[in-house]
């Protein structure tokens, strides 16, 4: 049988007993799962660029791993044609839940079970990724003047997925300037704390003076107090 339809798998319901154990493979919940179908999660070349584009879904939505495979690929293979090493386009998200089916027969003859259990837990057949309303899928770093390109590039993805994406663009060149000039006043409030300090604690030397000067003046005052005691023992 061929792949079902993604209307099977598009509404997230409840909480996904997806848990894979490589280490203790006796505690997993789905044994057998199959490997996610997407192939790398990190193109082009990561460098200094001032735009960051970001995909972000609109609704709630579950993706398959192939349709994710399958818009990174249609998305790659444009911006490798017109933007050759000028971009950096990364996958934000991972295919963790598994995809169970039960296993109906699809052949002639086949009508009185072909339906199924109700609710059986099934078999895996794949993966697919949650993914949240506002949240990112894919990430393109590229010099504002190819802005264009990207959302071209972007608008071939969403045809591969099914559910509503947006585009948002975001000047990174000012958020990196901001980050650097924090970073420095930190550094300058470290070095003036610790400028401060070395000028409160004094030195070894100076340490030991203080405390010779105050011993010599507790010595005055125990010699001045001895006299006085001679005296008051003479009178009784």
């Amino acid at each position: 049988m061929g792949i079902r339809p993604a209307k099977t798998v598009r509404e997230s319901q409840g909480q996904p007993w997806a848990r894979i154990s490589n280490r203790v493979p006796r505690k997993s919940y789905v044994k057998g799962a199959p490997r996610p179908k997407v192939r790398q999660y990190n193109m082009g070349v990561d460098r200094f660029y001032d735009t960051e584009v970001n995909l972000n879904a609109v609704t709630d939505i579950q993706l398959r791993d192939n349709s994710m495979e399958a818009a990174r690929q249609a998305a790659v293979k444009f911006l490798e044609k017109h933007l050759p090493n000028q971009y950096y386009f990364g996958i934000l998200k991972y295919p963790h839940l598994i995809i169970r089916e039960h296993s109906a027969l699809g052949v002639a003859g086949a009508d009185r079970i072909s339906k199924g259990m109700k609710r059986a837990f099934g078999r895996p057949k794949g993966r697919m990724a949650r993914i949240k309303h506002g949240e990112s899928v894919f990430t393109v770093r590229i010099n504002s003047k190819d802005i264009k390109t990207v959302k071209d590039a972007l608008r071939r993805a969403k045809l591969k997925m099914s559910g509503s994406f947006v585009e948002v663009v975001r000047n990174i060149s000012q958020d990196k300037k901001n980050l650097a000039k924090v970073g420095k006043e930190i550094i300058m409030k470290v070095k003036v704390t610790e400028e401060k300090k070395k000028e409160e604690t004094p030195a070894a030397g100076a340490v030991a003076a203080v405390a010779g000067a105050e011993g010599a003046k507790e010595g005055e005052k125990a010699a001045e107090a001895k006299p006085e005691a001679k005296k008051e023992e003479k009178k009784k």
